[in-house]
Formats: C-alpha cells, structure tokens, sequence
C-alpha cells in the first residue's frame, strides 16, 4: 500500500479588499470625483473659448457646427 501526502492547491480567490473595491466601484463616481471632474471640464472650456477668440473664431459646440466645418476645408 502506498500512501500519498499531497493535496490539491487551493484556488486563490478574492480577498475582503477585493470585494470592498467591487462594491464601491458599483457606486460610480463619489460627489468628490464628480465635483473635481466637472471643474476640470470648465476649465477645459472656458481655456478653449478664450483660445478661439484670441484667434478670431468661435469654438463649435454641437454636432452640426463640427460637420459643417468639415465640409468647408
């Protein structure tokens, strides 16, 4: 008789850090990250506004302004 003293390795799971990251990430954006993305946004804007008028244009803010200028060049 012949005796064996393996034994399968257990698969690795998740921990509780995992399963806590999961559920926050399941929230979305907290109102801190919304908050500080949507001043970067403005920023962006109103930087690009003063971009374009510095060049004498107007920036394009919809769809059918960006097709149009398409077209022209």
């Amino acid at each position: 008789m012949q005796l064996s003293m393996t034994r399968s390795v257990p698969r690795p799971n998740a921990g509780i850090i995992d399963d806590i990251e999961r559920e926050d990430n399941k929230k979305g954006y907290e109102p801190d990250d919304l908050t500080a993305f949507h001043q970067l946004v403005r920023h962006l804007v109103v930087d690009g506004d003063r971009r374009a008028a510095d060049a004498g244009r107007r920036a394009r803010r919809t769809l059918a302004d960006m097709a149009l200028a398409g077209q022209g060049r």
